[in-house]
Formats: structure tokens, C-alpha cells, sequence
């Protein structure tokens, strides 16, 4: 029954048949890594990565809670550096550029073709990358807080050839990739009545909305479990700015569930965050987004664990007919995480699971931290 189940999932899309793979890849890592490891390893806790999907990338994301232990007086500097390629469209889109059937760059023409549809539509191709630079204090015992400077950049990118070409490998296809000229930034949004185009970037990077928050970690019993509670505020202090600010105050509550044992880690985080604003052109609308994240910690070496980590959460633009923008997010990470005496240092691929027309295609990030700690 496995194998027929298994023959028909690879039949009926490429795309999964890639993503059943790397699952086999991640689960087989984990059932070895017990091996690996010899004696009790230090755990650290899930992948800091946020949500960099195009209409949510501006807003509060409220990142895994770490699991590093600290004292009062304890203090660290992290950089958690993201970088995506997006490729993603509605399907009257597609149609068009099928019908188009050109790998040119889209022209003011075309945009105004697709604007004339009179229907929902967008168009999001390009390279994303962020960095958020953190610095953590711990005041008290079990009470720290922090502040985050996000940095942004967007080009057209260099990962086009390369991903198409992994593609091709894996039996993939083109994924509507062909109809559109590589590494460029354009876009072509149409939603709820407003319009918005931008046939290249249009601006290059900057800093985005400052993030403030507070943790506070209790121990349940004398058990292995840990509860974490934080709360966040992202502080539009200069209004709303293009690709880097929604224009609006954001404001978060994550509680984090953490097993830590000899040499594997479990976490578990909810996380509800009030968002508004507008991203790209678009107005978002006051709401909720709920988002959930699941992590294993497994130890490789004393200092050294691999993660797999699952993100789910729902779209903050909603107000639209394109189900494809409104459907949930999943995604999935495969990481290595470790310490080597005050660095800690992180490396992920994320990549999207389901509904792929509004999540990057694929993703990478790398976090490097410098911390004091005090017993």
C-alpha cells in the first residue's frame, strides 16, 4: 500500500515527488543523528527565520523563541540574515505570458494588458533579503528584552539560471519561469481596485521599522519543559515607505512550548500579531495573523544539532478573490545550529510545501551571534 501510495504522489506532481524526497533526506538525518552524537549536547533552540513572503515580509513576525540559557547581566548581538527568490503569480497572469510567449522583460504594455483584465492579478519576480540585527539584555533572571533593526534589500537577483536548471534535474519543469526574462525585479499588482506596477526595483534597500520586545521564560516543575511568553511592538516611527514599511504600528504575543532532553530539543510556538498598513502598493487591512511554528533539535556533536522546523501561518492580505493569495503558508527548514566559545551560528534552506504561488520558491538564511553569558 506504501509503495502504490508513494507511486501516485510522485506521478500526479514532480514538484512533491522533490519534496517527498527531501523529506526521506531530513527524517533519515534525524533517525542517524543519535548515532552521531556521544554524550549530552548543548541545544539552542529552533531556527530564528521569519515569514519573507511578499505581503507579509513588512510586517511584526514574531521569530522562534530561543533556547539559549542566560543570567541577569547576560547580553548578545544577533544578525539573522534572510535572502529568497520569488517567483509567484496568479493564474490569469500565467495565461497571459502563455499567450505572450515571448522571454523578454515585461514592457509598459504589458503591464497595462494585464491591468486591463479588469480582474484580481499580480505579478512578484525577485530577489529579497533581509537583515535584522538584534541586540538581547537580560535585566533579570528569566526577564530579558531586545530591539531589532531590519535592513532590506531588492534586485533582481542572480538564482534564476540556477533554479531552473535544479529544476530540469528534478523533472520539475519550467514553473512558468520560461516566460519571463531571468534575474530581473518586476511586478504587477492589481487588487481590490488598486493599481501598482514596477518594472524594476524601485529603490535598492533600506531600514525598515524598528521591533521592540520583552521575553520571560518559567520553568514547569522539575520537568525538561520551559514556558516562554514575548511580546512585540513594530514602531512605524517615520510613516509608510516603499518595500520598507507598512506605514503602521504592529503588535505581537508568541508563547513557545520548549523540551529540552540529553541530546534532542522540542519546541513548540503560537503566535497572534496585529497587523495593518500596505506592502507593495497593496492596503492589507486591519487584522490578525496567526501563525504556528514546530521545531526538533537533534545533537550531531556537543556543540553542534541539526533542525527541522515547520512554519505555518495565514496570509495578512485577505481582501482579495485570488485564492492563491489568500490561501495559508507552509513551509519547511533543514539547518545546522551551533556554538564555538561566544559565536553561535546558524544555516537553513527554506522551502515552501503547499499553495506555491505565494511563498518564495526557495530560501536561505544564516544567523551569527556574539553573546555574554552570566550563570
Amino acid at each position: 500500500m506504501l509503495q502504490r501510495f508513494h507511486r501516485t504522489f510522485s506521478a500526479q506532481n514532480p514538484r512533491r515527488r522533490w519534496r517527498w524526497k527531501v523529506a526521506s533526506l531530513g527524517l533519515l538525518l534525524l533517525s542517524l543523528a543519535p548515532v552521531w552524537a556521544e554524550g549530552e549536547s548543548e541545544l539552542l533552540g529552533p531556527l530564528r527565520i521569519r515569514d519573507m513572503t511578499p505581503f507579509n515580509i513588512l510586517r511584526l513576525d514574531m521569530l522562534p523563541a530561543h533556547a539559549v540559557e542566560a543570567g541577569p547581566g547576560s547580553w548578545a548581538v544577533e544578525a539573522d540574515l534572510s535572502y529568497t527568490n520569488t517567483f509567484v503569480m496568479s493564474g490569469n497572469v500565467r495565461s497571459y505570458l502563455e499567450q505572450r510567449d515571448s522571454r523578454h522583460p515585461l514592457t509598459q504594455a504589458d503591464v497595462d494588458a494585464i491591468l486591463a483584465l479588469g480582474q484580481d492579478a499580480y505579478f512578484v519576480d525577485g530577489e529579497f533579503g533581509l537583515l535584522d540585527l538584534t541586540v538581547h539584555y537580560a535585566f533579570a533572571p528569566e526577564w530579558s528584552v531586545y530591539l531589532t533593526l531590519p535592513a532590506y534589500s531588492f534586485n533582481g537577483g542572480f538564482l534564476d539560471g540556477t533554479i531552473e536548471g535544479f529544476h530540469d534535474i528534478i523533472g520539475n519543469g519550467a514553473d512558468g519561469r520560461n516566460l519571463v526574462a531571468r534575474d530581473r525585479f518586476q511586478s504587477v499588482l492589481s487588487l481590490e481596485g488598486l493599481q501598482s506596477s514596477f518594472l524594476e526595483a524601485p529603490i535598492a534597500g533600506g531600514l525598515g521599522d524598528p521591533v521592540v520586545g520583552m521575553r520571560h521564560f518559567w520553568p514547569l516543575s522539575e520537568s525538561h519543559w520551559g514556558l516562554v511568553l514575548d511580546g512585540a511592538g513594530k514602531l512605524a516611527l517615520r510613516g509608510e515607505r516603499s518595500l520598507l514599511s507598512t506605514g503602521t504600528n504592529d503588535f505581537g504575543l508568541q508563547a513557545s512550548l520548549q523540551g529540552k532532553f540529553r541530546r534532542q530539543g522540542i519546541y513548540f510556538s503560537t503566535s497572534l500579531v496585529r497587523t495593518d498598513g500596505r506592502v507593495l502598493g497593496v492596503k492589507l487591512g486591519s487584522r490578525v495573523v496567526p501563525t504556528l511554528t514546530a521545531a526538533y533539535e537533534v545533537g550531531l556533536k556537543k556543540h553542534l544539532s541539526f533542525i527541522l522546523q515547520l512554519y505555518a501561518s495565514e496570509s495578512a492580505l485577505r481582501d482579495t478573490t485570488i485564492e492563491e493569495i489568500r490561501a495559508n503558508k507552509y513551509q519547511a527548514s533543514l539547518g545546522l545550529r551551533g556554538r564555538h566559545g561566544h559565536m553561535i551560528y546558524a544555516f537553513a534552506v527554506t522551502e515552501n510545501v503547499a499553495n506555491f504561488e505565494n511563498t518564495p520558491d526557495v530560501g536561505a538564511s544564516l544567523t551569527l551571534a556574539w553573546v555574554s553569558l552570566r550563570p
